[in-house]
C-alpha cells in the first residue's frame, strides 16, 4: 500500500470515530446528587436503597441481557412500591435525576469506557464496595436466568467476569456464605477488577441485549 493510500485510509478512519463518537451524558451535579440521596436516606424506613446500593443496582439493569422495565424496578429502589412525592417538583426531581444517573452509565459504558461507581468510604478513605455488591446482585435477581452461566462461571473461574462482585457480595452476607474477611490489599484488588469488568460484562452482552430490542420492535 502507498503511502497515499496509507494517508487516505488513516482519514477515513479519524473520520469516521469522528463521526461516531458519542460524548458521555452528563453525571449528576451535587446538587441532584445530594437531592437524590437525601430523598433516598430519608425513605430508608421504607426499605429505600441508598445511593451505593441504587448504583450498584442500575448498573446490573444497564449491563442486563435481558431488559428490565421501569414499571419493574422503580418501586424496588423505594422499597417494593413508589412513593408519593410532596409535589410534581419533588417528582420532577427525583425521577429526573433517576433516569440522569441511568443515561449516564449507561453511555459510559456504550463507549467500553470505566464507569467509576458510586462508593460510600470508612474514615479512613478505604471503600468496601460491599452494598454495591449487593445492589448489583439484586439488579441480576431480576432476570436470574438470564445470569445463570456468568454466575456459574464466576463461582468457578476466578477470572470470571462476575467474581469480584460474588465475591464482595459473599463477604457481606457471611452468615449465609461463611466468607472470611477480605484482606485490606486484595479487597483493593477487587474493586479496581469489578470497575473495570463492567464495560466488559457490558459488550459481552450487548448481542442479546440487540436481539432483545429487535424483539420488542416487532411488537
Amino acid at each position: 500500500m502507498s503511502d497515499n493510500e496509507n494517508d487516505t485510509e488513516s482519514m477515513l478512519k479519524a473520520l469516521d470515530d469522528f463521526l461516531n463518537h458519542k460524548e458521555a451524558s452528563p453525571k449528576l451535579s451535587n446538587q441532584q446528587l445530594d437531592a437524590l440521596e437525601h430523598y433516598l436516606d430519608s425513605h430508608a424506613a421504607q426499605n429505600a436503597m441508598h445511593m451505593e446500593v441504587l448504583d450498584g443496582f442500575l448498573c446490573a439493569l444497564i449491563t442486563s441481557p435481558s431488559p428490565v422495565h421501569a414499571e419493574e424496578y422503580l418501586p424496588v429502589i423505594f422499597g417494593g412500591k413508589m412513593p408519593e412525592f410532596k409535589s410534581q417538583e419533588e417528582s420532577d426531581q427525583i425521577m429526573g435525576a433517576l433516569a440522569q444517573h441511568w443515561e449516564h452509565i449507561d453511555s459510559v459504558l456504550k463507549r467500553n469506557d470505566e464507569y467509576y461507581p458510586f462508593l460510600y468510604a470508612d474514615p479512613d478513605g478505604k471503600c468496601s464496595a460491599n452494598e454495591w455488591a449487593y445492589g448489583f446482585i439484586l439488579g441480576m435477581d431480576m432476570r436470574r436466568d438470564s445470569w445463570k452461566e456468568m454466575v456459574e462461571d464466576g463461582k468457578q473461574n476466578q477470572e470470571g467476569l462476575l467474581t469480584p462482585v460474588l465475591t464482595l457480595y459473599s463477604e457481606y452476607i457471611p452468615e449465609i456464605s461463611g466468607c472470611q474477611p477480605i484482606p485490606a490489599e486484595e479487597r483493593e484488588e477487587l474493586v479496581t477488577k469489578m470497575i473495570s469488568n463492567l464495560p466488559r460484562i457490558y459488550e459481552h452482552f450487548e448481542e442479546a441485549r440487540e436481539k432483545n430490542r429487535q424483539t420488542s420492535s416487532l411488537h
